[in-house]
């Protein structure tokens, strides 16, 4: 979410073989907020640095990285982003232990587990 709403386009996703990878470049940044108002997950957040001045040459050097390990699914063991733990929270007021368990289960398990079908 919010990649989508940045409208400077200083936020980007790059799924690679291990995990997903976060790249946030601050010269790109209009600190307008929107990305943290709209985070789901409370991962981003605004700092009190208005002021990052920065020579022209050094912009694509002041940037954030991060990345998000794949998990293996629960059910069949294909490689998944794990559902963050606030994002159930944020769904479900009072996640349940059945609730929980679609942490780390594939968009397919879950279409199963959700009808009843027992997992392979």
């Amino acid at each position: 979410m919010c990649r989508h709403v940045c409208a400077a386009g200083a936020i980007r996703f790059e799924e690679g073989d291990s995990g997903v990878r976060l790249t946030l470049w601050h010269n790109s940044c209009v600190f307008c907020g929107l990305c943290c108002h709209y985070c789901p997950t409370g991962a981003l957040s605004v700092t009190g640095e208005w002021r990052l001045d920065h020579p022209t040459a050094d912009g694509f050097r002041q940037v954030e990285r991060g990345e998000v390990p794949y998990t293996p699914c629960s059910g069949c063991g294909e490689s998944v982003i794990p559902v963050p733990a606030q994002l159930l929270h944020a769904a479900f007021r009072r996640p349940t232990p059945e609730i929980e368990k679609l942490n780390t289960l594939c968009p397919a398990c879950r279409q199963l587990m959700s009808i009843g079908v027992p997992r392979r």
